[in-house]
């Protein structure tokens, strides 16, 4: 099963990792990603809902990458009760890879744009801030925002792996970040353990589940396990949300949709379809007070 887990350390370091591998092969179906979407949508997934859990307060994290790419803006929301939607503006989009087997995510989301994050939470207002891409590739960029934006160094990993049959493999990512009484040599033991892990896609190739990544990356510290819950793809779109929407058309909009047999709308968040027919939209549309 999917999960986030957060972890802090006596030496002042914390860290988040999450396994994303069913949530992203979710959105893939969803969507009919091809390859490339996988790895972009699943990378922004699996950084939101990391970005997510910030440790202080309860927050649900909209992520929007606007590159100048083939496969236009990934749009991805991430929630407080760790559920996570997404989706790309072109998921059928093939770019040459950068070498054998590797997808190249960078090229397919742009190189120029910019990283939108706006946080949601009950203790404060809203907040919304942006930060150039740096190279599309997700994880780069994510870190960059959070340096630039927020002040908060931090090192961020994330990996997607499609099969040749476009079903993902395994998807995750981790995030590692100094707390204030974070030492020097902590930071040095910290940058070392990750270099020698290498690209989290291989780890996660060899262990589905993760295991053992927080301990190879916080490896030489005193490492406390302070949340652990499930994670997973889910919409909020409803079928009561969507009529709400056609309530709100002008009188010359529901006229014309009513001239169909039937209306569809489409989340673009998880692509559910929703079907209205006619008769119930004329129900819908006729004011209470002339109903017989």
């Amino acid at each position: 099963m999917d999960y986030i887990k957060r972890f802090t350390t006596r030496e002042g370091i914390r860290m988040s990792v999450a396994v994303t591998t069913d949530t992203v092969e979710t959105a893939r179906v969803r969507h009919d990603l091809w390859p490339v979407a996988t790895a972009a949508l699943g990378r922004a997934m699996t950084g939101a809902l990391l970005l997510a859990g910030d440790f202080k307060n309860h927050e649900n994290v909209s992520l929007r990458i606007k590159g100048d790419g083939p496969l236009g803006v990934v749009h991805v929301d991430a929630f407080s009760d760790n559920t996570v939607r997404g989706y790309v503006d072109e998921p059928h989009v093939d770019v040459p890879l950068k070498y054998a087997g590797k997808l190249d995510v960078g090229a397919a989301v742009g190189n120029h744009g910019e990283v939108q994050v706006t946080r949601f939470t009950q203790l404060a207002q809203d907040y919304t801030s942006t930060s150039p891409i740096q190279s599309g590739e997700i994880a780069e960029d994510l870190a960059y925002y959070l340096y630039t934006s927020e002040q908060v160094p931090s090192t961020i990993s994330l990996g997607v792996l499609v099969d040749p049959d476009y079903h993902t493999i395994v998807a995750g990512g981790f995030i590692v970040q100094a707390m204030p009484d974070a030492t020097d040599e902590a930071l040095a033991l910290v940058e070392k353990n990750i270099n020698e892990l290498g690209p989290v896609t291989e780890y996660l190739k060899a262990h589905p589940n993760g295991e053992g990544l927080v301990e190879k990356v916080l490896e030489g510290m005193t490492i406390n396990e302070v949340y652990n819950e499930p994670v997973e793809f889910k919409c909020r779109c409803s079928r009561d949300r969507f009529a709400g929407v056609l309530m709100t058309l002008r009188e010359d909009d529901k006229s014309a949709i009513l001239e169909d047999e039937q209306t569809e709308l489409v989340c673009h968040y998880c692509n559910e379809k929703y079907h209205f027919s006619r008769e119930e939209l004329k129900d819908m549309f006729t004011p209470a007070s002339v109903v017989q």
